[in-house]
Formats: C-alpha cells, structure tokens, sequence
C-alpha cells in the first residue's frame, strides 16, 4: 500500500519542531497527506513551518511552549485533538543537551537539567497523548534517542543517560500498551547535518567526520524523517519496542 494512502488525513503532532530534523518530519508527513500540530520554543520557525505545511494543502498549527511542563503538553494535546482531530501520530523529538562535559565536574544542576530536557520531556510528551489514544484503541509513537544513548561516546553523561533512559521507556510503554493498539518506536540518530551543527562546525570538518562513517558520510534531516515516517506507518505495523539506530553504520 502507499505511505500516502496510510498517512493521509490524520493528524500528527510532533514536539521539538523548531529543529531541523522536527521540521523534516512535519514536511513529510503533510506531503503525506497528514495534518500536522508542531511545537517549540522558536515562534519564527514554527509559524514558518505551519505556513509551509498549509501550503502543501494540509492544516497545520503552531504551539509555543516548553515540553517539560507537564500542564502545558496536556493542553496542547486537549487542543490539538478539538481543532484538528485525534492524534493518531506523535513524534517526540524535544531535547538535545548533549555538548561534553566532564562527568567529574558534571555538577548537580547541569545533570538535572539535561535529565528534564532529554527525558523528562518525553515521557510528558508521551503521558499527555497516551491516555486519548489508548481510548480510541490506536496509536503510532515515535520517540527520538541518540546514539549516545546506545554506546558510549563524548557526549556527556547526562545526556548518554537520559537518551538511554528514552529507549528502555519506549520499550516499556511497548510491552505494557500493545493490547490496546499502541505501537511505540524509537530512532537513535549519530551527527546529522543540522543547522546547529552548521553553525559550530565547518564543511570541511563535517566532511572528515563523515568519511570515518561506514557510509561515508553524516547524516541529514531526511534520514531520520524517513525513518520515522516508515515507523508510523502500516508498513511497520508489526513492529513495535524497537529502536533503530539511524548513523550510517557508526554503532556497527
């Protein structure tokens, strides 16, 4: 079956949208035929973002907040569902405070910190969706880990944890909401050409990175939109707990 005709006219919401890799996401699935809520802290980007995805002919809407207040995300979803629709998609992509930092001197305040952004928020994401879906019987998650969460690497602790931590809590949420119709996943990208990374690093140095890669290069944006597009998707209806490392070989 085509991923147009799986996709279209349902809606999604995806956190963490103000990114490049969030908004590649809500690109795809609107081309798809899917109605997309996107949420961030970055108002510019976002209205940006909800204005190209109407342009493609879909509704799409904006919401401005911070995914670890717990409130806020309950809101966002009551409202989500009353304008556009029950949610039968959610991707869960807020976080990313992953910069080193030696774990001796990784103080108290930081690990707490990155802890809420990089879990914290997603099981808020998670616990603030999961109850309108289990009702309806449906549902397709996405949750967005890190490679260093499934080895080590320099990033710092925290941060290694708490993506550690997002890959056992889609598991757990797997094996406990199958019944009801649940089907979690998680991606786990490496570096991936965003434009952060632009930002603090050159061409030539993304280039070097890239040819240590088994594939020869980093990542981009659309890499790990199509993964999770394929895990939304009925072509991976009989996949559910499992976490797919998007890095061009890096974990192998």
């Amino acid at each position: 079956m085509p991923m147009t005709q799986i996709i279209s006219g349902q809606v999604a919401l995806i956190t963490g949208a103000s990114g490049s890799i969030g908004a590649e996401v809500a690109r795809t699935l609107a081309r798809l035929g899917a109605d997309v809520a996107v949420h961030g802290r970055t108002p510019g980007l976002l209205d940006d973002l909800a204005r190209e995805i109407r342009d493609i002919g879909r509704a799409g809407k904006t919401y401005i907040g911070d995914a670890r207040d717990p409130d806020h995300l309950a809101a966002v979803a009551a409202d989500v569902t009353q304008t556009l629709g029950p949610i039968e998609i959610l991707v869960a992509l807020a976080g990313g405070d992953g910069a080193p930092n030696p774990t001796a001197s990784l103080d108290a305040e930081r690990w707490r910190s990155v802890i809420d952004t990089d879990l914290n928020s997603v099981f808020f994401t998670l616990r603030a969706v999961l109850p309108r879906m289990i009702e309806r019987g449906s549902g397709r998650i996405v949750t967005v880990a890190s490679s260093a969460g499934r080895r080590a690497s320099q990033a710092n602790a925290a941060y290694a944890a708490a993506k550690a931590g997002v890959v056992m809590l889609t598991e757990h949420i797997a094996k406990e909401y199958a019944h009801a119709g649940i089907r979690i996943n998680c991606v786990a990208p490496s570096i991936v050409e965003t434009a952060k990374l632009r930002d603090r690093m050159s061409a030539s140095d993304r280039e070097a990175i890239g040819a240590h890669l088994p594939l020869g290069r980093i990542g981009q944006p659309a890499d790990v939109a199509a993964a999770i597009t394929f895990l939304v998707g009925d072509q991976s209806s009989w996949i559910t707990g499992t976490t797919l490392d998007v890095t061009g070989g890096m974990t192998l």
